[in-house]
């Protein structure tokens, strides 16, 4: 399953970039030190909803950078990629992740403190199959992107 670089991943790119424009980052001091209380993580929507995104260190548009998503109870997901790969720890709910050689029945259920590496450009999926949201730290290796599977 190759991935569709140009015609499909078009519209869902403009929508993630003018998401990540909006979205400020914190100011980290001269030290290079960063707080973000959970409870002051500001979430907006991401390319429209319902999933939300926060940021919290970093540019997603043109570099490494840590974010939270959060999903909303029962949220299925689709098959895509990115181009750089993320490390990912769950908060909170409950979330699988599986790559396209593989399929949801297999993937384990992780729940908060579970942690994945999902490497660039590699065609995957999650599903958050939670009755209560489900929030997800990500720390993006580069700048965050998102391309649609090909069906």
């Amino acid at each position: 399953m190759r991935l569709p670089r140009y015609n499909k991943a078009i519209v869902a790119v403009f929508c993630l970039a003018t998401t990540l424009t909006a979205s400020a980052s914190p100011a980290a001091d001269l030290s290079g030190h960063v707080v973000v209380p959970y409870q002051s993580a500001k979430f907006m929507p991401l390319m429209g909803g319902p999933t939300e995104i926060a940021v919290l260190s970093g540019n997603p548009q043109t570099g490494p950078s840590s974010i939270l998503l959060r999903f909303p109870p029962k949220y299925r997901g689709a098959m895509h990629s990115h181009t750089a790969g993320y490390h990912a720890i769950v908060i909170e709910g409950a979330s699988k992740h599986w790559t396209e050689n593989s399929d949801a029945a297999s993937a384990p259920l992780q729940t908060p403190g579970d942690y994945w590496f999902q490497a660039g450009d590699q065609v995957h999926q999650d599903s958050f199959p939670s009755d209560e949201i489900t929030t997800v730290f990500l720390r993006f290796e580069g700048p965050v992107d998102f391309f649609l599977a090909e069906k």
